[in-house]
């Protein structure tokens, strides 16, 4: 039994005797695939300048950013009273948030702007727009009417239309804001509708 005792002794010293204590060398002690991964957390500057005001006590009460989703849903034409081509824009709110007046370059308070450009068949292009003055609340509609032009509707030949060309809506993704027609317009009866 005393044999059998020195042989394992002997055996667990054979096997530790190989075994060495590495010393904490400072970075190797945590792994960068774990703690890499954790992003570094703005601190933004109190500000009480925006409206709605979503500060508690001047700091930002959430780390992201609003998200709206303003979608051009369609375009159709009518002929105002004068006789001249008038573009109609259903806007709909798609976002998580409403979207409120803000100040724009022009001095006015406005929710979003919705611009046109029509074009004739010689190349002439006249461009034409219409304002939200009112909030746009989430999953609503707006109709906006894009003011007459002064090229008779017979001459267009192309309407393109844009919903919020000045980029003032938080709307990261801007592929559904345009919408485009081609073809011929009757005078009496204009007909160029669009849907999305």
């Amino acid at each position: 039994m005393r044999s059998i005792a020195r042989i394992g002794l002997t055996a667990a010293v054979a096997a530790l005797a190989g075994c060495q204590l590495l010393p904490y060398g400072g970075g190797d002690r945590f792994s960068s695939t774990v703690y890499d991964e954790i992003p570094v957390r703005p601190v933004h500057f109190p500000t009480k300048i925006t409206y709605p005001d979503y500060t508690m006590f001047g700091f930002a009460m959430y780390e992201e950013d609003f998200r709206s989703d303003l979608r051009l849903d369609s375009i159709s034409c009518r002929r105002g009273d004068d006789g001249r081509l008038v573009v109609l824009a259903s806007v709909r709110n798609m976002g998580s948030e409403d979207i409120y007046r803000v100040p724009f370059y022009s001095g006015d308070m406005a929710a979003f702007r919705v611009a046109a450009t029509v074009t004739t068949a010689t190349g002439a292009q006249e461009r034409f727009e219409a304002v939200r003055y009112w909030r746009l609340n989430v999953a609503s509609n707006a109709v906006l009417a894009l003011n007459s032009t002064t090229i008779p509707a017979a001459d267009v030949t192309r309407i393109d239309v844009v919903a919020d060309p000045d980029h003032v809506v938080p709307d990261p993704i801007r592929d559904n804001n345009v919408l485009s027609w081609h073809g011929a317009i009757d005078a009496a009866n204009p007909q160029c509708e669009v849907r999305r």
